[in-house]
């Protein structure tokens, strides 16, 4: 199976952090279980980074969210924790649109806890998934 990821932001600092692949102990201390960090992750000095094999996964793309997007390929899964609550009603509903037209049919979105698509696309379900606010296209 084939495995490749994109990675976005509108900071190029933030990118060329994410590029590196190195974390702190907090950070990865922050909600990753010790089996997944030894398995992923090589022990650098202090700091944890990210196995080559999975950074050559990666793709990094600078994109403002509110602008024109490059194009992308449909995705199985999109991550936006903590974005949307930055834009305003109509925004968000831009933004989601833009996801629905990317994700596959059996494609999932996750959001920040704080975050959803109720009220704001109706065309997104959410899936019962731990703690994390987890949806996926409407079937049917």
């Amino acid at each position: 199976m084939k495995i490749s990821y994109t990675a976005s932001d509108i900071s190029n600092q933030m990118l060329n952090r994410c590029k590196s692949g190195i974390y702190s102990q907090l950070e990865v201390n922050r909600g990753l279980p010790a089996t997944l960090l030894v398995k992923y992750f090589e022990r650098i000095g202090t700091e944890w980074q990210v196995k080559e094999e999975l950074r050559k996964m990666a793709q990094f793309r600078i994109i403002n969210l509110s602008e024109r997007w490059p194009a992308m390929p449909p995705m199985d899964l999109v991550m936006m924790r903590n974005v949307l609550i930055y834009f305003d009603v109509d925004m968000k509903k831009d933004i989601l649109g833009r996801i629905r037209k990317l994700l596959r049919p059996d494609g999932y979105l996750f959001l920040g806890a704080a975050e959803t698509t109720l009220n704001l696309d109706e065309n997104f379900e959410r899936m019962p998934f731990k703690q994390s606010g987890c949806y996926r296209l409407k079937q049917g």
